[in-house]
C-alpha cells in the first residue's frame, strides 16, 4: 500500500513538472519563430491543429452532451474568447517585442492577478497578509518591467511587449476565475474541446486582418515542426497532465510547480536565443514568488476539498 502511494506521488510529480516545461517551450518557440509565423496565425494554427486532435478524441461524446453544450454555449464562448483567443494572441504578439525571460517571469504573476479578480467576482476576502503579498508581487513585476530602473516609472517608459504580457495575464486570470465562479457540467476533455473550438472561431476576424496587413507565412519544415509542438505539448498534454497532477497531489502542491516555468524558459532562452539574465530578473522573480506565496496562502487550506472535487472531473 505504501509503495503504491509512493508510486502515485512520483507520478504526480512527473505530471506536475512536465506542463511548465511544455509551456516554457511554448514561449521559447514563439519567440524563435517570430520572424517565420505572424502571431495571430501562429495562435490560430496551433489551436486548429489541437482542435482536430481533440475532436477525434471526444467525438463519440458530443451527441451525449449536446444539450449541456447548448445550455452553456454563451458562457463557453466567453471562456474561448479569453483563454484561447485573447491570451494566446497577446502573448505571441508580446514575444515580438520582449524577451522570453521577461515574459515568463511576468507570467508568474498569474496566481496573484487571479486572486485579485476573485475578490471582485467571487467575493473572496482580502486580508492584511494577502494585501502585503500583492504589494510584494507587484513590486517584483515592476522591477522586471522597468529593468530595475525605477526612474522610468516617472517617464511612463514601459516595453510594449511587457504590457501585452500583462494584458494576456489578465485575460487568463479572468478565464480561471470564471471557471471557478461557474463550474461546467461537461467532462474535462470535452469542455476543453468546446472552448478551443469557440476560441478558434474568434480567431477568424483577427486572422483575416493580419493576413491582409502583414501577409501569410511560408510553409516549411521549421514552421510545421513549431506548430505541431505547440498543438500537442503545451495545448493538449500540458492541460491533461496538469489535471492529473492536481488530482494526485492537490491544487496547492501542484501550483508550486508553476515556478519552474521561468526557470525552464530562462535556460532555453539563454542557451538558444542568447538572452541575457540580469540581477533585476532574479530579484524581481524572488519578489513575485514570495508575494504569490503570501497572497494565495489561504487557498492551501482548501487543497483537500478542491482535490477531491477536481479528481471527479479529470480523466
Amino acid at each position: 500500500m505504501m509503495r503504491s502511494q509512493t508510486t502515485s506521488v512520483r507520478a504526480g510529480y512527473f505530471f506536475a513538472m512536465m506542463p511548465p516545461l511544455f509551456w516554457a517551450g511554448n514561449f521559447f518557440l514563439a519567440r524563435m519563430a517570430a520572424d517565420i509565423i505572424p502571431p495571430i496565425q501562429m495562435s490560430f494554427w496551433r489551436w486548429l491543429l489541437a482542435l482536430i486532435i481533440l475532436t477525434f478524441l471526444t467525438f463519440p461524446r458530443w451527441r451525449e452532451h449536446a444539450p449541456q453544450i447548448k445550455k452553456e454555449v454563451h458562457f463557453l464562448a466567453i471562456l474561448g474568447a479569453l483563454g484561447i483567443t485573447a491570451f494566446n494572441c497577446l502573448i505571441y504578439t508580446a514575444l515580438h517585442h520582449t524577451t522570453v525571460i521577461n515574459a515568463s517571469i511576468i507570467n508568474t504573476l498569474m496566481p496573484v492577478v487571479t486572486f485579485v479578480l476573485a475578490l471582485f467576482i467571487i467575493g473572496d476576502r482580502l486580508g492584511l497578509r494577502q494585501a502585503f503579498g500583492l504589494g510584494i508581487s507587484i513590486t517584483g513585476a515592476a522591477t522586471i518591467i522597468f529593468r530595475g530602473q525605477f526612474d522610468q516609472i516617472l517617464q511612463l517608459s514601459i516595453n510594449k511587449g511587457d504590457l501585452l504580457v500583462i494584458c494576456g495575464v489578465l485575460c487568463w486570470a479572468m478565464y480561471t476565475v470564471l471557471i471557478k465562479w461557474r463550474p461546467t457540467a461537461l467532462p474535462a476533455l470535452l469542455f476543453l474541446t468546446v472552448v478551443v473550438a469557440l476560441g478558434v472561431l474568434f480567431h477568424l476576424p483577427l486572422l483575416i486582418w493580419e493576413m491582409t496587413t502583414v501577409g501569410g507565412w511560408v510553409v516549411n519544415e521549421t514552421a510545421i515542426a513549431t506548430l505541431l509542438y505547440l498543438a500537442v505539448f503545451p495545448s493538449l498534454l500540458a492541460y491533461i497532465w496538469w489535471g492529473r497532477a492536481v488530482a494526485m497531489l492537490g491544487p496547492g502542491r501542484t501550483g508550486t510547480f508553476m515556478y519552474a516555468m521561468p526557470i525552464f524558459s530562462t535556460g532555453l532562452a539563454a542557451l538558444f536565443l542568447h538572452e541575457a539574465l540580469y540581477i533585476y530578473h532574479l530579484f524581481g522573480f524572488l519578489l513575485v514568488v514570495a508575494g504569490v506565496a503570501l497572497a494565495t496562502r489561504p487557498m492551501q487550506a482548501r487543497t483537500t476539498i478542491d482535490a477531491k472535487r477536481i479528481r471527479n472531473k479529470t480523466l
